[in-house]
């Protein structure tokens, strides 16, 4: 491909169309050009922590997926780059399970590890077979040694492979190299997507079309949208926009120094656990388990977007009061009970939800769309898994525009509406109930209401 080619990066502020543009402009090519609604780094990103209270994210390499245990191995060699010396914290992390079967928590956790054993680097790992050897690696677990009810079938590992990032300043770094490659960047109405502009043919795509009405031509687009990208294209039921809470808890002094320094905690249970340290807030991650993601379903209101329902982020970047519905909550409080009870009552300084794009099959979706295969590229599909590759994500975004990746990627990630239902194992996440945000409660601008939790 020719380096001087036009190439349009439509989300450009955000993890997968940031790390496209860093590695396209690494690469030679010369005439990039990003347009986000936001300036980097995006605000409503799924990358973005600081409209989520200062969230931190995980950096680790167990998963259900070969694939992405591989890449993630991958990544976590790359965040040792002294580029990100500031934002990556090798700490390590103490994966586990509570023994619970619904959902299949306890076999994925067994998977989990065995592909890191099988597909990456296993030389870190320390096997915890009950709740007495995780205690010995992170005393902080034994801060209330009453609370011991349930833990029974308690088991997990460390893996010193592992660590957190601070996501906002790790894109604002990418951003950076991005500006001294000589990409160009455009937020605000002329910088946000309001369609795909097509050719005579009605199918080739040959720009966008912005909320000003700028038109944004170019030889390539690639379309890096995240949750936002139902409204822009039909992706034919591949991909759907959901929600995860967060919450955060404020520590006391004393806290804060027994936890500063240790482990990333994750737990497959009731409520999934990820705790990371913040220096300044003094505060505690907790995210909930996928079993409790949320949809916001509209029928979309751009004339140019008419293939009915879909699911819209409701994002905290306009809805800066909005906190968590109360089922998620409850879920999430639970689990501090089992595992941290010292913060049951701490109290909670941030209640919120984070949108990302979940795939079927919770692959990415990466490469040429078939009704404009040489110009509409797509890169999207993080699907609450993907912020740890934004180190390497946009090279196979390139790869795909070169037609240069590698084909078992090449068929992995393609445009597969022909796929959805095939393989019930790799949708058994997507197809979990989601719950609709209008029929929750709890959430809707109200600090009042969570602060009488």
């Amino acid at each position: 491909m020719d380096k001087s080619v036009a190439i349009l990066i439509v989300g450009g502020s955000g993890t997968f169309g940031l790390s496209t543009a860093w590695h396209l402009s690494q690469a030679g090519y010369t005439n990039i050009q990003c347009i986000d609604r936001w300036p980097a780094p995006s605000l409503s990103s799924a990358g973005y922590d600081r409209n989520k209270a200062s969230q931190r994210r995980i950096v680790r390499t167990e998963y259900s997926s070969p694939v992405y245990t591989k890449l993630a191995h991958e990544a976590f060699e790359l965040w040792k780059n002294p580029l990100f010396k500031d934002v990556f914290h090798h700490t390590g992390w103490i994966f586990a399970t509570d023994g619970t079967e619904d959902l299949g928590r306890r076999s994925n956790f067994h998977k989990c590890v065995q592909n890191t054993r099988n597909h990456g680097d296993a030389s870190a790992m320390v096997s915890l077979p009950n709740w007495e050897a995780a205690v010995a690696k992170c005393p902080v677990l034994a801060s209330h040694p009453n609370h011991k009810l349930h833990k029974e079938k308690f088991e997990g590992i460390y893996n010193g492979n592992a660590g957190w990032v601070n996501s906002t300043d790790a894109m604002a770094v990418i951003f950076r190299e991005c500006r001294r490659n000589g990409v160009k960047f455009a937020s605000g109405p002329a910088g946000t997507a309001s369609s795909l502009l097509r050719a005579d043919d009605g199918k080739t795509v040959i720009g966008v079309l912005a909320e000003d009405n700028t038109e944004w031509l170019a030889d390539k687009i690639v379309l890096a949208t995240g949750a936002y990208s139902d409204t822009l294209l039909d992706f034919k039921s591949q991909t759907q926009a959901c929600a995860y809470v967060v919450t955060h808890m404020k520590m006391t002094e004393d806290q804060y120094q027994r936890y500063k320094d240790n482990p990333v905690l994750n737990m497959l249970s009731s409520s999934r656990q990820e705790q990371s340290q913040h220096e300044s807030l003094l505060t505690l991650r907790l995210g909930s388990s996928t079993d409790t993601t949320y949809i916001n379903t509209v029928l979309s209101d751009n004339p140019a977007c008419r293939w009915g329902p879909i699911s819209v982020p409701r994002d905290k970047a306009y809805h800066p009061f909005d906190t968590q519905p109360l089922q998620g909550h409850n879920l999430t409080m639970n689990f501090v009970k089992y595992l941290l009870p010292e913060l049951k009552d701490a109290e909670i300084v941030s209640s919120k939800m984070c949108w990302d794009m979940e795939c079927h099959d919770y692959a990415w979706l990466i490469g040429a769309h078939p009704d404009s295969p040489n110009t509409l590229f797509l890169a999207t599909g993080g699907s609450g898994h993907s912020f740890k590759n934004i180190v390497h994500v946009g090279k196979f975004v390139m790869q795909a525009m070169e037609d240069t990746l590698d084909p078992y990627y090449k068929d992995m990630w393609r445009w597969r509406p022909d796929r959805i239902g095939k393989d019930p194992e790799s949708a058994e996440r997507f197809t979990r109930p989601k719950y609709e945000l209008r029929d929750q409660v709890g959430w809707k601008h109200d600090r009042k209401h969570m602060s009488k939790l």
